[in-house]
């Protein structure tokens, strides 16, 4: 018999079975019959649920609920790689559901709507697949990192664990993978859902972490959970470790690169303090079980050039890629004051200004120097300080100003961030470490190269141009990679890639094309999520998810 359906089937003695029927039959014989046939029946399994779990997210699909596409917390690669997951899990038809922080006023912001139509939105909009977690502490926060991190952390944690995980896990019949990202998401929540037999997989983006005292989780039963919580001393209370906690309990943890999870078991950067000693020590831990992986992070195809709503002239390979940019440079340099020249170099820093990561400091110490050397270069910034730090903000602001059109500095919003994409001959960093990096990939895909420091997720994307036209034996590359991290490694990495931008156009078109090409196969998408997939698929004890 054909059967259709997800079923599994259960045998049993069909002997047993049969037997008990026919005793109660009056002609049944008393001798015990033979051949009787295997008795078969069929039970429809329920497929398990995927909740994940992320202090914010860029624009989700439209798939996960009405409520969806009022949801966008964006403030760091993060949030992309979180909204890009839930697309392509929802586009397998998986039942993915998103545990996230309602950051109220800013949703409102970005949706335009006052108070009273938000209300309307949050009492009448069904959340189906998203879940909010709502608490005064945050609400009028423009990030989940902003304020106090550790309460915001806490606030989040607390009604995870007493709410949201109970709930989804009953809707889908106790069948739940749970997916963490970053430390947020950890601490309480990872120990939680392990003590209770989900299995949990724990993305670890960054290695910082947060020491949350434990007055801070009133009202979770702490106690029981002890056995798979990392418990740490900090500001002379007792507190819980939350990424070294969520890579204790978690059944598998991935990097988002390779080459920064080697780096961090072969105990690179010990003269740093950003690594904590906890979080390197339960990550050597799991590897020696076997339980640590990497999957490079993709992007959504909505951020691919000739899908993004922000450029005065969408494009994409096939298209007049070098005419397109140039179109997007002007109409950037007009936005944002630069010297109006469509053919001027753009060097694009779209990153947070993080000294302790991203190196701006480096930047502040060239900049000036470097575009009055080189004459057909313009340098663009767009991003804010780290945690409301407004000090390199100030100094860049004042470089941009004396540079007489040269250099510019601009707060964060997405809308000049992704044209500067467009408008970019080169995006570029200066990173101490990476563990993985988007600013590169989304610069390829645009038709920029991409210059940074050979380190972490840099050192797994960025492969160094050569090109035929100088004695390679073929056209290969997408960027450009520096050694040394200090102002002269930067201004070495930033002259080659203005070396290569000075060449031909019918030189640069071609390599463009080529790197736009081999970036949209490189970080594709489906890539990514089939690898999650796997692993999903893999703790579910070999079952599929749809």
């Amino acid at each position: 018999m054909n059967l259709r359906g997800n079923y599994k089937i259960h045998k049993l003695p069909g002997i047993t079975i049969r037997n008990r029927i026919l005793r109660r039959h009056p002609l049944y014989p008393s001798k015990r019959l033979e051949n009787v046939k295997t008795f078969e029946i069929l039970k429809k399994t329920e497929k398990t649920a995927v909740l994940l779990i992320s202090p914010e997210t860029g624009r989700l699909p439209e798939s996960m609920g009405n409520l969806a596409r009022y949801i966008s917390g964006k403030t760091g690669g993060l949030g992309e790689v979180v909204s890009a997951l839930c697309e392509g899990l929802r586009g397998r038809g998986i039942n993915c559901h998103l545990a996230t922080m309602n950051l109220k006023k800013r949703f409102q912001g970005e949706n335009n709507v006052d108070e009273s139509a938000w209300r309307e939105i949050r009492y009448k909009v069904d959340p189906d697949k998203v879940h909010l977690v709502s608490s005064s502490i945050f609400a009028n926060l423009p990030c989940a990192y902003a304020g106090n991190s550790f309460l915001n952390a806490a606030e989040f944690q607390k009604e995870v664990v007493n709410n949201i995980i109970k709930t989804v896990r009953a809707k889908n019949s106790g069948r739940l993978i749970l997916h963490s990202h970053d430390w947020m998401a950890g601490g309480v929540i990872t120990a939680y859902a392990k003590a209770r037999g989900c299995q949990v997989l724990h993305t670890v983006h960054n290695v910082h972490t947060g020491h949350i005292p434990m007055e801070m989780f009133f009202g979770v039963d702490v106690d029981s959970l002890a056995w798979n919580i990392y418990f740490s001393d900090e500001y002379g209370r007792r507190c819980i470790d939350s990424q070294a906690t969520a890579i204790k309990s978690a059944t598998l943890i991935n990097f988002v690169g390779e080459k920064f999870l080697k780096e961090v078991i072969e105990d690179y950067f010990l003269d740093r303090s950003f690594i904590p000693p906890s979080v390197r020590q339960e990550v050597k831990a799991k590897h020696h079980l076997g339980a640590t992986l990497s999957i490079m992070n993709a992007v959504s195809p909505r951020l691919y050039p000739e899908n993004c709503e922000y450029l005065v002239r969408r494009y994409d390979h096939h298209n007049d890629v070098m005419a397109a940019k140039r179109d997007n440079l002007v109409a950037f340099q007009k936005k944002t004051g630069l010297v109006v020249d469509p053919n001027a170099i753009l060097l694009y820093w779209p990153s947070r200004l993080d000294e302790t990561q991203k190196g701006v400091a480096l930047l502040e110490d060239i900049a000036l120097k470097f575009v009055i050397e080189h004459g057909d270069v313009q340098i663009a910034i767009v991003g804010n300080g780290v945690e409301g730090d407004r000090t390199h903000e100030e100094i860049l602001g004042r470089i941009a100003w004396a540079s007489g059109g040269k250099i510019t500095y601009q707060r964060f919003s997405e809308e000049l961030s992704m044209l500067g994409y467009a408008a970019a001959s080169d995006v570029f960093g200066a990173s101490l470490y990476e563990p993985c990096g988007q600013i590169d990939q989304i610069g390829n895909l645009f038709g920029a190269t991409a210059t940074n420091r050979d380190t972490g997720g840099y050192h797994d994307k960025i492969e160094e141009l050569r090109l035929t036209d100088d004695s390679a034996s073929a056209d290969c590359g997408n960027g450009f990679l520096f050694k040394d991290y200090d102002p002269c490694g930067l201004w070495y990495g930033l002259s080659k890639s203005v070396q290569f931008h000075r060449k031909s156009p019918e030189v640069r078109e071609r390599q463009i094309r080529r790197i736009m090409r081999e970036a949209r196969k490189r970080y594709d998408l489906d890539t990514m999520v089939d690898a999650y997939v796997r692993l999903y698929e893999t703790l579910n004890g070999g079952e599929p998810l749809a």
